[in-house]
């Protein structure tokens, strides 16, 4: 049996619903099991004995087409790309009393992340940004997520690659998850 999790992009935002209850019940209807879903922005971790990811988010990508009539693009991690992307996430917070925001913006690969980087404006003083693989990680203090150049610039990259960005919090939460499946 392999895990996975399956991160949706784009649902529940801009009139594209999709109740998690009905995500897991159609995922297992396409085969995978276990499934669970986790909070209310497309995030699931499946079991499946398919062994390639690629064919995992064909599979998934599929059934979602199918069911809403539309497509909605998926990117899929396996947990050692998971645990690896928490290993090394480069950034801390300062001790300086600022509250910040770590994020990971996922890419379908290193090449789309080095592209969507390369092409980025310099970050504000305040933001630290790097690519780590097929990923990019980008710090910003707290109430700044959607002001600065940097992440409009992440926003418009959504609308010519598959990309999709989680709070690193959330991340922890799904990988937890994938662990708690493959015991």
């Amino acid at each position: 049996m392999n895990f996975y999790a399956v991160f949706l992009r784009g649902v529940n935002v801009g009139g594209v619903k999709v109740l998690m209850k009905d995500l897991a019940s159609l995922l297992q209807e396409s085969g995978f099991a276990p499934v669970k879903t986790l909070l209310a922005s497309g995030n699931v971790v499946v079991g499946t004995a398919e062994a390639r990811p690629s064919r995992v988010k064909d599979a998934v990508e599929r059934a979602l087409r199918e069911r809403y009539g539309r497509d909605i693009g998926v990117i899929v991690r396996d947990g050692d790309q998971l645990e690896s992307i928490t290993a090394h996430y480069p950034f801390t917070s300062p001790d300086n009393g600022v509250q910040r925001h770590r994020y990971l913006v996922l890419t379908p690969g290193e090449k789309e992340a080095a592209a969507i980087l390369g092409s980025a404006p310099d970050p504000a003083d305040s933001e630290r940004v790097a690519q780590l693989g097929a990923c990019i990680c980008w710090e910003v203090p707290r109430g700044d997520s959607l002001g600065t150049p940097l992440a409009r610039h992440f926003a418009k990259a959504a609308f010519s690659t598959l990309v999709t960005t989680r709070n690193m919090n959330t991340i922890d939460k799904v990988l937890v998850a994938l662990r708690s499946l493959a015991r």
